[in-house]
């Protein structure tokens, strides 16, 4: 991997739920799994059918990102790396525990974030992290967005605008050493992204957490990640 994603092409959830925009779960193939729903369970799933949310059915709360501090912040990454429409800016205002979702598909956006900026380096960061002192924004950083703490979402009584960084364009595996069996890597890679390429040089990342197709080796450092795959390679 050496061409750096644009903004737009870095995985992320639905606004509303798990998994991408064309994920969902299907039983139309599986004609014995309504049945054993109603029998087993007491669910009937042909009672109703849900109904995907529309973000334009709810009030979204404008962004307050002045317009200086974005002309610095696409100065660094480029318009097309500085994110501030509706949908994007709750995806990124919520984790994914049940209250946040109970949150987001309900249209409790009390305080979202103000826009989404994308560092494509580690020079970017650094310039992005200047801009936010010199700003006096506020400034949380994102993965994967699979956090069950509440780290990701803005305090409602924050005043100041609130600035996410999205690692997702930093996902390259930087360098080996194959005597120690450790490897450098981006903080932003994805668990099967960063699988894909350790694979291609002989290796594998050992480290198999439940959120590993939506979280990024920055989110584990940070939360000191472990999960039930994860027990016999550390």
């Amino acid at each position: 991997m050496s061409d750096r994603l644009s903004a737009r092409e870095v995985k992320r959830h639905k606004w509303w739920g798990w998994g991408l925009d064309d994920i969902a779960f299907r039983y139309d193939n599986k004609p014995a799994f309504p049945a054993l729903a109603r029998d087993k369970v007491g669910v009937d799933l042909d009672s109703r059918r849900p109904t995907e949310p529309v973000l334009s059915d709810y009030e979204v709360p404008a962004g307050r990102l002045p317009a200086d501090a974005r002309s610095l912040l696409t100065g660094v990454v480029g318009e097309e790396n500085v994110l501030d429409d509706d949908e994007y800016r709750v995806v990124h205002s919520f984790g994914r525990s049940l209250p946040d979702l109970f949150r987001a598909r309900n249209g409790h956006f009390e305080r979202l974030v103000d826009a989404i900026v994308y560092p494509a380096s580690e020079a970017d960061v650094a310039a992005i992290l200047q801009i936010v002192l010199e700003q006096d924004l506020v400034l949380i950083p994102y993965g994967g967005g699979s956090c069950i703490s509440g780290s990701v979402t803005p305090d409602v009584s924050e005043q100041r605008p609130i600035l996410t960084m999205n690692l997702g364009r930093l996902r390259e595996v930087i360098e080996i050493d194959d005597t120690a069996g450790l490897a450098r890597v981006e903080a932003g890679a994805y668990g099967p992204d960063l699988e894909e390429q350790l694979n291609a040089l002989g290796w594998t990342v050992g480290h198999f957490p439940d959120s590993f197709t939506y979280s990024t080796i920055g989110g584990w450092a940070a939360t000191r990640s472990s999960g039930m795959q994860s027990d016999k390679y550390g």
